[in-house]
């Protein structure tokens, strides 16, 4: 849901910054829960062509940036490559963090505003906020996916606002 959202408020801004969505237990290939295909259609997304991956040391090398909803994930993703923590961050860390560091406008390149993100932290590899984390609502009630999609695409907006500008539009 999350890939889905950000893909969508990106395109609205004319972004062409690259999105992709996987998991550190997926199963690859695997469709969207039907709740997650149902919530996603009152916000206008369809997620029928979705499929899952599992994420791999080669997918976290090429990222700049890596958004993760908990804090297991973000240690799964440590395990995987232990220097990406510093471009790792929970959802709601990144948008909070984002509001208190320059804009992306004012830098040259993603990888500045990522390392200001980092530095934003104050030494630590995370600030920790249990409500920074987003849990994931596989196997929940329709409702419990309601809740989850609502602020992940709360989030995705003011992500999306923090990445869009001349910078990243049509490179």
């Amino acid at each position: 849901m999350a890939e889905a959202f950000l893909k969508d408020q990106l395109v609205q801004a004319s972004s062409e910054i690259e999105v992709f969505s996987a998991g550190i237990s997926a199963k690859s290939d695997e469709s969207a829960s039907e709740e997650a295909k149902k919530v996603m259609q009152t916000f206008n997304i369809d997620l029928s062509g979705h499929k899952a991956r599992l994420l791999n040391n080669d997918m976290v090398t090429k990222a700049e940036l890596i958004i993760v909803m908990t804090r297991p994930h973000e240690l799964s993703v440590s395990k995987i490559q232990q220097q990406a923590r510093s471009r790792t961050f929970l959802a709601g860390e990144i948008v909070r963090l984002g509001s208190l560091v320059s804009k992306l406008e004012k830098l040259p390149l993603l990888k500045m505003w990522v390392e200001e993100l980092h530095s934003a932290r104050g030494g630590y590899m995370t600030s920790g906020r249990s409500a920074d984390e987003i849990h994931d609502p596989l196997g929940e009630s329709f409702e419990e996916y309601e809740k989850v999609a609502k602020r992940l695409n709360e989030i995705c907006g003011f992500l999306s606002k923090l990445l869009t500008s001349e910078v990243n539009k049509n490179p």
